[in-house]
Formats: C-alpha cells, structure tokens, sequence
C-alpha cells in the first residue's frame, strides 16, 4: 500500500497548530513537563506489567509519625535516616498489563506502586501488583481493574476503580469499585459501590478528600448515551463506602470544530482550596472525524457554597480544559493496539510540593508521565477567568445541603434522562 507522507505531514502540521491555537485562548501556563519528559515508569519485559503502564494516582506522605511507620513498611526499611527521605515519599499507583497470558483476557489490568521522592527520584518499584482483578470470571472486575484514584480520609485510605467485565449484561459490565487500606500496600476489596451510581455503567470515580457540611463528594462519569455527551457528576453519601447518591451533571464537554465528539472525565482526588472550595482536574476526549482520539487535561474550581439542588453544576466556578495538550513522543502515537491513532494526556493523580502542583498522568495509554505547575499562578487564572465568565451567570446560589438525596420532581426527572439515554 502506498503511503501519502506529504498529507500525512499536512495534517499533523494542521492539527498541531489547532492545539496550539487551543492553547493561546486558554491558559497561557508555564506547565513544566518533569523528567526531561521521559516516562517515570514504563513497561518491564521481565516483570508482570510487560506490556503497558499507564494512568497513574499520586499519594504524597510527608514524615510525621503515623506516616513513617507507613514508609518503612513500604520501602521495607527499619529507619528513614537518608537525606533522600527528608521531604517524605510519594506513593505512585499505576495501571499494569502484562503482555497476553493464556487463558485470561487480553489487556488485563493490575495495579502496580512505585515509591518516590517528592522531586520524582525512584526509591522502589514494586515486583509484583498490589490489587489484581479476581479470578471469578463472573466477578466485576474479572477483565481488569482501571484507572484507580486514591483518596485518604482520616487513616484510612481508598482506592476507587473501574471494575470491567463484559461478560456481565451492559447496565452492570462497568462499574465504580472501591477497595481500603491502612499502609498503602494491603488492600481490601470492598466490590462495587453502593447506591445509585451504579445503577448504570458508571467509571472516571473519585472522592473528594474532606467532607463538605458533613458529607462526602464523590465525583463520577456514567456511560450512558452518546458518546459526545458523556459528562462529570456529582454523587453524595454519609460515608466514603457508600451509599453514593448521584445528584446530576456538573461539568459537561465542550464543543471543538475540529472533532467529530468530545466528552469528559474526572482526574485525580481534588485539591482543597479552603472554604469549601477545591481544585479538581479532569480529562477531555475528543473523537476526530476518521475515529483518531485527542485526550488533553484541565482543571476547575468547584465552590461547594454555590450547591443547587436544582442546578449542580452551579458548583463549577471557573474551568479551562486546555491546561496540558499531548505534544511529546511519549503523549503522541500510543503503542497500544488501538485500531487508530491516540494522543494522550490522562491525568489521574497529583499533589502539592512547595509552591507546585505535580501532575502525574498516563501519556499515550502506554506511559508514567509527570508535569509541574506553579499552584498560584494556576489558581489565579481560573480565578481571572471566573471574574469574567462564570459569577456573573445571574443565578442565586443556595449552598451545599446533601444531608439526603432530593427525591422531588426535578430529581426524578434527571434520573429518568439518564436512563434514557443508556444504548
């Protein structure tokens, strides 16, 4: 077959420059890609995660006496005297695939964890999974467990997931998992949330880090309708295992000329801003015409005193989607047998470091990545960008009241759209 490599050229040429122009009206950020934009952790030949690594969540420990016991545990060590240890660790967990195994499904993820200094040095990477999916092909994550974030609340620290099995019927074949732990290593499954989010495919979870008027957030992506439509919710309950209540769409996608759909996902655990305020970053995909994907990372400031029952998304003070774009070799072209091409920024963990925001996110479905960002200057721009857009929308805004889920009208009515829209 032969290769047009002058239109092939051309239309990267094109495309590039849409990001670019993207970008100009966007955020205008210094993002610092880390590492010299070389993956943190890629795949091992010889080890268990032999074909991808990707989508990773970040938990940072810094050194008080309850987190050092959890260091030495994990870096299996009977002091923390070296310099290296002086700022803490970062726990970094990550999709694992190992190439195909004989009789189990192909792609099948496991979650690995890497321990590293704050400024990203690699002090351990683990040799084995630390959460596998179970060996019941009838079990809710028999075919993988994906895109895990972890929050901590009190000592208590939960991972959300995707738990994936086709073999299970549609309305329960992608479902939000939840698993507990105490020291980052051993891990409980705890199997599907309870509550309403379930109710539907459902995937992109995380909880918030503090409660907000005594509840905790959880935020959530179902997967019901078009796929240019499928949009971040809110979901509320009296304890991190649930039950979680949905309670309608806060953040939904936006429009772009150059493709055919967009939609978006939550990111890593939020950030708390104080006064019930919290950054949050998120993904945004985007389908070409041809079926070529664009995944690129933004953030948000959610303002939780701005809660309406009857308009969650008031909860979305300001929001760039364009904060980090794929542009090196690790984000562009993925290895992944994907049938066309991917560009891909995914975050799913970060966390604060002097002045920073680390951003650690799977580049190309196949990579570890990490990027920096000045917490100020970021916050600021969305702040700038709210003063203009978003606090001048003309509605009055209640405050967040979650204690129970609403079951009037307009509640009945929105769960009802979303089961419409289920394919």
């Amino acid at each position: 077959m032969l290769i047009n490599h002058r239109a092939i050229s051309l239309v990267t040429v094109v495309r590039r420059k849409e990001q670019k122009l993207m970008a100009s009206w966007s955020t205008r950020l210094n993002v610092e890609r880390l590492n010299q934009g070389m993956p943190l952790i890629s795949a091992d030949p010889s080890s268990w995660d032999s074909g991808f690594t990707l989508n990773p969540t970040a938990v940072l420990l810094e050194r008080s006496p309850r987190n050092d016991e959890i260091i030495k545990g994990m870096l299996g060590r009977h002091d923390l005297d070296d310099p290296l240890l002086g700022n803490g660790v970062v726990a970094i967990f990550y999709r694992g695939i190992p190439e195909q195994k004989a009789g189990l499904p192909n792609l099948r993820s496991s979650v690995g964890l890497a321990v590293f200094t704050p400024d990203l040095q690699l002090l351990k990477r683990y040799a084995y999974p630390v959460l596998v999916p179970t060996d019941d092909p009838m079990g809710c994550d028999y075919n993988g467990i994906e895109d895990q974030r972890v929050t901590k609340i009190g000592d208590t620290y939960y991972m959300v997931y995707c738990g994936y099995n086709p073999r299970l019927s549609r309305r329960h074949n992608i479902r939000i998992c939840i698993a507990e732990s105490k020291d980052l290593v051993h891990w409980t499954k705890l199997g599907p949330v309870r509550g309403s989010v379930n109710n539907i495919p459902n995937k992109d979870a995380v909880i918030l880090p503090q409660p907000v008027d005594g509840n905790y957030i959880m935020l959530h992506r179902p997967c019901v309708g078009w796929q240019g439509s499928l949009s971040i919710a809110l979901a509320v309950s009296d304890s991190p295992t649930g039950e979680w209540h949905d309670l309608g769409t806060i953040i939904r996608p936006r429009r772009y000329p150059q493709y055919y759909a967009s939609w978006v996902g939550a990111g890593s655990a939020p950030i708390p801003l104080g006064g019930n305020r919290f950054l949050a970053d998120y993904h945004t995909g985007n389908y070409y015409a041809n079926g070529e994907r664009d995944y690129f990372a933004g953030y948000a400031v959610l303002n939780f005193n701005r809660f309406d029952i009857n308009r969650p998304e008031a909860v979305v003070e300001s929001r760039c989607d364009n904060v980090l774009m794929p542009e090196t070799c690790y984000e562009l072209n993925s290895p992944w047998p994907h049938d066309k091409t991917l560009n891909c920024v995914f975050p799913c963990g970060s966390y604060e470091y002097r002045d920073d925001i680390i951003l650690v996110y799977g580049g190309a479905d196949a990579y570890v990545l990490a990027a920096k960002l000045n917490r100020g200057e970021l916050v600021s721009r969305l702040e700038e960008m709210c003063c203009c857009s978003v606090r001048n929308d003309g509605h009055s805004h209640r405050g967040i009241r979650l204690n129970r889920p609403h079951t009037g009208t307009n509640r009945k009515h929105r769960r009802a759209t979303l089961a419409d829209g289920a394919a």
